[in-house]
């Protein structure tokens, strides 16, 4: 006689899933068939502590689900990330507001009757959606959406402590991040991932790049900037895909990898004190988010555009 467990997985394998891009709200008795991609833990003030997970199918399709606290540890707890789970009955809302981890316009929603077991499915594959530094650039993305980016950290300074409102800190670290092209974009992350980083940034090992998974997109100061979406965001330093190994291949000659430099803040608030920081370049240069080239190049250039040339003066007109 066939046990209850088996045969529930036979039910469960014999069950259509339903590919998460034809996900709507009638679909409350469906069964999806995804990897957790991202989990994280959050606690809103209105909302109260809920699991928020990234699940991707086998087409690339993604979309966000979100567990209350009651079910996270009959439920949650089923869910690690890069494993492949069977789930079924569950809602499906509308996804809304800002910094959505993906563009679907729905997301999951965990009840009491919803179902996760295990899948013998294996694929390490990343599903990454990697956004090209010109595009986001030309300022045109939709900044309530999370991106995938990588590139090489360059111009990586000293980890900050900020006093926030409401009497907390915040740790703090900027950075440029340069892709395989030379486009160049002013980077800043929060939290525990800047020690991390920051302590790579240190070894002797050469060139660190970057992924940073679910970033957020946005202006500070007038300025074009990537940060993480605090525990939203994944960071992976060095990772191991084909598109990270083409770095491998830049000449690292540019004088700029790994600099640190002094922050705006701290400069103004050692503006009277004579303080040695050995390391440190001075004031942060916002020329460092453009490409180097030499005096032939820009001479030769066909097209009006911002670029860095390092040069001597040997005569004055």
């Amino acid at each position: 006689m066939a046990s209850k467990k088996q045969i529930k997985t036979a039910i469960v394998s014999h069950e259509q899933a339903i590919p998460i891009n034809n996900l709507k709200p009638v679909h409350t008795a469906k069964m999806v068939h995804a990897k957790v991609l991202h989990s994280w833990k959050q606690n809103i003030q209105l909302g109260g502590e809920t699991m928020e997970f990234v699940l991707v199918d086998e087409n690339g399709h993604k979309i966000h689900a979100t567990c209350k606290k009651t079910y996270i540890e009959s439920k949650g707890s089923l869910l690690p990330i890069g494993a492949w789970r069977y789930i079924r009955n569950f809602h499906v809302r509308p996804a809304g507001g800002a910094y959505r981890t993906t563009n679907h316009a729905y997301k999951i929603v965990f009840n009491p009757n919803t179902n996760v077991s295990r899948s013998n499915f294996m694929n390490d594959e990343l599903y990454l959606n990697l956004v090209d530094f010109q595009l986001i650039l030309s300022g045109t993305l939709d900044e309530k959406l999370l991106i995938d980016v990588l590139g090489q950290v360059l111009d990586c300074g000293d980890v900050e402590t900020i006093q926030c409102s409401g009497g907390y800190q915040r740790k703090k670290l900027e950075f440029i991040l340069r892709d395989i092209n030379d486009s160049r974009i002013p980077c800043c992350i929060w939290g525990n991932l800047t020690d991390i980083l920051h302590s790579a940034c240190n070894q002797d090992d050469g060139m660190v790049t970057l992924l940073l998974r679910f970033a957020k997109l946005g202006k500070f100061r007038g300025e074009l900037q990537i940060s993480n979406s605090f525990d939203a965001s994944r960071m992976i330093i060095n990772p191991e895909i084909p598109e990270a190994e083409a770095f491998k291949d830049i000449d690292n000659g540019d004088d700029t990898t790994l600099i640190t430099f002094e922050s705006n803040e701290e400069s103004q608030e050692d503006n009277n004190k004579q303080v040695n920081h050995p390391g440190k370049r001075g004031q942060r240069d916002k020329w460092l988010i453009f490409p180097t080239k030499t005096i032939q190049e820009m001479i030769a250039s066909t097209q009006v555009d911002k670029c860095l040339v390092t040069c001597t003066v040997y005569a004055i007109n």
